[in-house]
């Protein structure tokens, strides 16, 4: 008998492992059984949450192969157990229409069990095989996802050596992830200067490569055919997100200092990037009086006297952030101090070592 590994590749959801890493996993499976007994077969499909047109497909598939068997997880979230075990990947709607058509569709479909690993035997069992008395080990994706993160080691038996460093490659510690520090704030309120300082200290520490995203810069170099209405500003914070994202992904660190005054849009951009890496939202929240004072370009007053229009903290809104990671009062220290503050946050947060 031959085992015939459908390797489902299809993203599941944005930050999903990617194809490439997918298939090397799959690839490092295949070669721990004996030889010749195991084939790999790329199957371009989501590899879970799998519907009833899914699973079908997946059999048709699996008997145009010459399969007679087709081995399909089942989805167990309404049993009741005391181990922190996921949803598996069909629902019973779909293990009932497969069964219907099993005549038709030419293979038997096996479901396959939920499986616990037990120190006791040295081996994976099914998890209703296992009595009280045993002790029943299991990591979950949060859990398996958490310690990658923290850098805390993970049990032998979970998975193969190669498998181990391939994930690790794809969900580096946070010690060695790309992230964004992402300064919002009123026009004068030191974003820019911060974020100079900010570069020179984690350049200075040199773990990572450090690209500086200063709004003004951006604006000149990326958005210089945009205005300044809200559908342009939100345009502009999104192509700065992009980019920030694209950094972090890669491993780098992206500072990013615009004024981002609306809520909706810093959370897309949030959102855009961590599921790619870390993202730290410093507040600098310096009053709009204390800007104001600091007006070396003279916008604030010609705000006030009706010669720009929209601008934020006059004439347009500045949402403040109600969760930022980090928040900074310039009016309590320097630049330079505020960016030494940043640089013990991220080493609390576990992004610097």
């Amino acid at each position: 008998m031959i085992f015939l590994l459908q390797a489902m590749v299809g993203e599941v959801e944005p930050g999903d492992i990617d194809h490439f890493s997918r298939m090397r996993c799959y690839e490092y499976v295949v070669k721990e059984f004996p030889d010749q007994s195991a084939l790999l077969n790329h199957l371009p499909l989501s590899f879970s949450r799998i519907g009833p047109r899914e699973a079908m497909c997946l059999a048709i598939v699996s008997r145009n192969y010459g399969c007679a068997c087709v081995i399909i997880e089942q989805n167990h979230s309404g049993q009741e157990s005391n181990l922190d075990l996921e949803n598996l990947l069909i629902s019973d709607e779909s293990l009932k229409i497969i069964a219907k058509y099993k005549k038709e569709l030419g293979v038997e479909i096996i479901n396959f069990p939920k499986m616990v690993y037990v120190e006791k035997r040295g081996q994976f069992c099914p998890v209703n095989q296992v009595s009280s008395d045993e002790m029943a080990q299991y990591l979950s994706e949060d859990e398996f996802k958490r310690r990658l993160r923290k850098g805390v080691s993970i049990p032998s038996w979970f998975t193969y050596p190669k498998i181990l460093r391939e994930l690790r490659k794809i969900h580096p510690s946070l010690s060695k992830m790309g992230f964004t520090v992402f300064l919002t704030g009123l026009s004068g309120s030191g974003k820019s200067t911060i974020a100079n300082a900010l570069t020179a200290k984690l350049m200075q520490i040199g773990a990572r490569a450090i690209t500086l995203l200063d709004g003004d810069v951006v604006r000149k170099h990326l958005s210089s055919e945009l205005g300044f209405s809200k559908e342009h500003r939100n345009i502009n914070i999104l192509r700065i997100g992009y980019v920030a994202s694209e950094i972090t992904k890669n491993g780098g660190v992206a500072i990013c200092a615009p004024i981002a005054p609306y809520t909706v849009t810093r959370r897309q951009v949030r959102d855009m990037i961590e599921r790619l890496g870390g993202f730290v939202e410093v507040y600098v929240a310096t009053p709009l009086e204390t800007c104001e004072q600091r007006d070396r370009k003279g916008l604030y007053a010609k705000a006030r006297a009706g010669l720009i229009k929209e601008f934020t903290g006059i004439s347009d809104p500045y949402e403040v952030p109600e969760n930022p990671e980090i928040k900074i009062d310039t009016r309590n220290c320097t630049p330079n101090e505020a960016a030494d503050l940043i640089v013990v946050n991220l080493k609390k947060m576990g992004f610097i070592k």
